[in-house]
C-alpha cells in the first residue's frame, strides 16, 4: 500500500490529468479508462486512489475553483483604484482562448453540470460563488466609500448582477459565438451603469 505522502502526490497527479482531459475532451473523454491511460496507470490503479470516480471529479472541481479564486485575488490585490481593480477583475473573468481563464472556465463548466447529482460539487459551487461575490463586494464597497463609485443598488445586489453577467456571457464566448473583446465591452458597460464609474475609459 502506498504511503500517505505518496498517495497525496498521486492524487494530485490524477487531478491534473483529469483537469487536462476535461478541458481538452469534455466529460466523454475523461472516463476512468481515459484517465488511466493518460496517467500511464491501469484503471484498477486509478480506482485504488479513487474508488468512486465522482470523488476524483469533486477533488478536481475543488482544486480548480481554489486556484481560480486565488489567482484572481492576487492579480488585483495591489491595484489601488477601485474602478481599475473592478475593470481588471472583470477582464480576468472573460475566457479568452489560450489563457488560464479560458481553461478554468471550460473546466468549471464541464464539472458544474454534475452539481445536480453530486453534493460535493454543489457545495463547492456555492462556496465558489460566495468567494466571487465577496471579492466583487470588497471592490464595490471600497469604490463607494472613496466616492469613486455611485452604486445604483446595494453592494451585494450589484455584485450579484456583475457576476451574473460574467457567468452568462462565458458560454457564448467559450462556444465561439461571441468575441472576447465584445464580451468584455458588454460586461464593462453593464458594470459602469451599475456603479456610476466609467470602466470603459481608455479602452477601444
Amino acid at each position: 500500500m502506498a504511503r500517505p505522502r505518496n498517495q497525496e502526490a498521486r492524487k494530485r497527479e490524477l487531478i491534473a490529468v483529469t483537469s487536462r482531459l476535461l478541458i481538452e475532451r469534455g466529460q466523454g473523454g475523461a472516463r476512468l479508462v481515459d484517465i488511466a491511460e493518460a496517467a500511464s496507470l491501469t484503471p484498477a490503479a486509478v480506482s485504488y486512489y479513487y474508488p468512486d470516480l465522482a470523488d476524483l471529479y469533486a477533488d478536481t472541481y475543488e482544486t480548480a475553483i481554489a486556484e481560480y479564486s486565488t489567482r484572481r485575488r492576487e492579480h488585483v490585490a495591489h491595484i489601488a483604484s477601485p474602478a481599475e481593480r473592478l475593470t481588471e477583475c472583470i477582464a480576468l473573468g472573460v475566457p479568452r482562448t489560450g489563457t488560464s481563464s479560458h481553461a478554468a472556465t471550460v473546466l468549471l463548466m464541464e464539472l458544474s453540470a454534475l452539481a445536480l447529482r453530486q453534493e460535493r460539487i454543489l457545495a463547492s459551487g456555492v462556496e465558489f460563488e460566495a468567494e466571487q461575490l465577496d471579492l466583487f463586494s470588497e471592490i464595490l464597497e471600497s469604490g463607494a466609500l472613496t466616492g469613486a463609485m455611485r452604486l445604483q443598488y446595494d453592494v451585494l445586489e450589484t455584485a450579484r448582477a456583475i457576476l451574473a453577467v460574467e457567468d452568462g456571457i462565458a458560454i457564448p464566448v467559450t462556444a465561439g459565438r461571441l468575441p472576447a473583446d465584445d464580451a468584455l465591452r458588454v460586461s464593462l458597460s453593464v458594470a459602469s451603469s451599475l456603479t456610476g464609474a466609467n470602466l470603459l475609459a481608455g479602452r477601444p
